[in-house]
């Protein structure tokens, strides 16, 4: 069995509340089709979009026997002002755990939160986990940019640590930032949806590796997209600028902690480079579904060049403890408060 750890989900809910709106993200239609309009992209909404026997099939074809299903991360509605995100995340989100309760062995599910305020995402991410049963979120990355704005996520934090939830960091805006499509001179296929994408997610795995959030919020369990951006490539050059310009300082390749990662829409090469980089007890499955639709994320797990026992790992098997893991963090609850002047426990 595998277990499909980065995939998305799209609902009537969400095409109901974008259809309302006059710009992105919204849903618009043309030529009797509907097409949803993001901030990168413009796509239509069909197959694994709108429809879950479509999606369910494809599961089964690609040998995929469980999805974790997020709140569709990159549109952009989840960073809207208050008064119109917190209403569209929770109904989104009342249908994903809906979702859940009727495939209970295919899907679980990790919630979107209103982001303009990290007080009502803090109680809409409580809601999530303990009145829908979610076993977490997904965050947009933006807010992991710089050691401010994880700061500046207290509040979400402090509740995901009280919760024993699981984080999802994806490529997507902060509230404060434009979600008017970005110019490019040529190439944006490229260099908006590889190039400057991995680089983003690149930057929020440091920031999270030098934040305190690990150290702070032993609690949480953590993923990472896309292997981590370009980090497995660049970790060498960043361990030997540290030898060279702050040898006292941690080397990055050394401050992983229990962070896991995605290989959503890469290929077998990457997948190679990063269970070498990251150990397979840190590398999950992903596709990126609906967004990809091909076969390439289970070509890409039965080609690379990996042990059985490496393969079982990124398969299922990481996936697996993580959210046991996790499941175990939400049952025994938050660490003791460490006494004054103490250190905050680590996990």
């Amino acid at each position: 069995m595998i277990f499909d750890t980065h995939a998305h989900f799209y609902g009537e809910t969400l095409f109901a509340h974008l259809a309302r709106r006059g710009t992105v993200p919204l849903v618009e239609h043309a030529g009797g089709r509907r097409f949803m309009v993001t901030p990168t992209s413009r796509f239509p909404l069909e197959g694994g979009f709108v429809s879950l026997a479509e999606r369910l099939g494809w599961m089964d074809r690609q040998g995929i026997g469980r999805q974790l299903i997020t709140f569709p991360g990159a549109l952009g509605p989840d960073v809207l002002p208050i008064g119109e995100s917190l209403a569209l995340v929770r109904d989104v989100n009342d249908e994903l755990a809906a979702t859940c309760a009727a495939h209970p062995d295919r899907f679980t599910a990790l919630a979107g939160l209103p982001m303009a305020e990290p007080d009502r995402a803090a109680a809409e991410l409580e809601r999530a986990v303990r009145g829908l049963g979610h076993v977490g979120a997904i965050l947009p990355s933006n807010y992991f940019h710089s050691l401010a704005g994880v700061a500046a996520l207290a509040p979400l934090l402090e509740a995901a640590e009280a919760l024993g939830a699981h984080l999802m960091l994806h490529p997507g805006q902060r509230h404060d930032e434009s979600l008017a499509p970005k110019a490019w001179p040529d190439l944006a296929m490229h260099r908006a949806s590889t190039i400057e994408l991995h680089a983003g997610i690149t930057h929020a795995l440091i920031s999270l590796l030098h934040s305190e959030a690990m150290a702070r919020y032993p609690h949480i369990t953590w993923q990472v997209v896309n292997l981590g951006g370009t980090f497995p490539f660049v970790v060498e050059r960043m361990d030997h600028i540290v030898a060279t310009r702050d040898p006292a300082a941690p080397r990055p390749s050394a401050m992983l902690g229990e962070i896991v990662f995605d290989c959503a829409s890469l290929g077998p090469r990457a997948l190679e480079m990063a269970v070498a980089v990251f150990g397979a007890e840190r590398v999950m499955f992903g596709t990126d579904y609906p967004i990809f639709t091909s076969d390439v994320s289970a070509q890409a797990l039965a080609t690379a060049r990996l042990t059985d026992a490496q393969r079982a790992l990124v398969g299922s098997g990481t996936a697996l403890a993580t959210l046991a893991r996790n499941a175990g963090r939400r049952l025994n609850g938050p660490p003791a408060a460490a006494p004054t002047g103490g250190t905050a426990a680590t996990g």
